[in-house]
């Protein structure tokens, strides 16, 4: 039977690295049951599989089980475009994605596979889904054939007005942006809204770790980032364990309104955060991205990035001095001693992946403009 003038609500949520069993409130529960579709990045191949790869920043897995819990709490659209995917090989990956329903993953695999559109039809509304993450190791490229999906690769573009074609709602999630700050940077903001002007209905980020705000461009919506849905990674930073649930009413083939409503992670227990609480929270960090002083504050926040990480990054590889403590640099000389050949994996990743290589081109910029 045809329904007219169909209803229907979606739901998305950011990062998953599960190591623990899950004990999800009830009002968590209540939110998944009204949605037809419910979304999650899955942050890492399942463990026990595969080999670990050569790369610059951490290695993840996450518990076995997964695969089935995050069935069990409902989600049926799973993205896995992302940094850590690949991080235990081509069998670490495929193993993943076999322990997935296959019509039900975003944004990995073959070449051919990972820059699939997904379609699910639901009262006869045509739903597409696509996924991407920013570069990394695993993204395909020329000489990459199995991985996941780049954001910039030279066909993204034209895939999203073909699929655009095949369907009434296209939703794109994009892994990627800097860690760590609750606000997106210029250059993702302008792709973002690229890929809008070719075809996608919303954007929804991932990949910064903590909440960022929500931007309408030509009655479209931009998400930046849900932060982390359940991670079980331990941070110093309590905006690691503060998430976003996001919710897409969908009518007549339009979307229609969005509710974010945060969450909180303590332990192995999530709960939603109060309604008022959540509304503010998100309108403070979406005023930030609107705001007069918004470049300055970028600029401020890429300066402050290069003298706590980036400067680092760039002289280690090349077995440089950056500004060390003298423990640092007793560390550091020790280190050359027995190992001085170049870190080409870390040179790679600060020239490649692009929010790395902005950041640092904004900050070297606001310096020398001091000068």
């Amino acid at each position: 039977m045809k329904v007219q003038n169909p209803k229907h609500r979606l739901l998305f949520v950011g990062d998953v690295v599960m190591d623990s069993s899950p004990e999800i409130c009830e009002d968590i529960r209540e939110l998944f049951q009204q949605c037809v579709i419910r979304s999650c990045n899955v942050e890492a191949p399942l463990n026990g599989f595969g080999k670990a790869i050569h790369k610059t920043g951490p290695l993840l897995t996450q518990n076995s089980s997964a695969a089935e819990e995050l069935q069990k709490l409902g989600f049926n659209i799973f993205s896995m475009a992302n940094n850590h995917i690949c991080d235990y090989g081509s069998e670490g990956l495929f193993s993943t994605i076999n322990s997935f329903p296959k019509d039900a993953i975003l944004g990995v695999g073959t070449e051919k596979e990972a820059y699939l559109m997904r379609v699910k039809i639901v009262d006869n509304v045509r739903y597409g889904f696509v996924a991407y993450g920013e570069n990394g190791y695993g993204a395909i490229q020329e000489d990459v054939g199995v991985g996941y999906a780049w954001v910039n690769h030279p066909s993204v573009n034209s895939d999203l007005n073909n699929y655009k074609s095949q369907v009434d709602i296209l939703i794109v999630q994009v892994h990627a942006g800097v860690e760590m700050i609750d606000i997106p940077i210029p250059e993702w903001r302008s792709r973002y809204k690229e890929i809008l002007d070719n075809g996608a209905d919303v954007v929804i980020g991932h990949h910064p770790h903590v909440v960022q705000g929500v931007e309408q461009y030509d009655g479209k919506y931009i998400f930046y980032s849900l932060g982390n849905f359940y991670f079980d990674y331990e941070s110093k930073d309590p905006r690691w364990n503060i998430g976003a649930i996001l919710e897409l009413e969908i009518e007549n083939k339009k979307v229609r309104s969005y509710c974010v409503s945060l969450t909180r992670k303590i332990g192995n227990k999530l709960c939603l955060e109060q309604k008022d609480k959540s509304e503010k929270s998100i309108n403070v960090l979406s005023n930030k991205i609107l705001s007069s002083d918004y470049v300055s504050q970028i600029d401020a926040i890429a300066v402050e990035q290069w003298h706590l990480h980036h400067r680092k990054y760039y002289a280690n590889p090349l077995n440089g001095f950056a500004n060390y403590s003298f423990k640092g640099l007793a560390k550091h000389i020790k280190r050359l001693f027995f190992n001085r050949r170049v870190d080409y994996s870390m040179i790679w990743h600060n020239l490649f992946i692009e929010s790395n290589e902005w950041l640092v081109k904004r900050a070297i910029k606001a310096i020398l403009n001091k000068k």
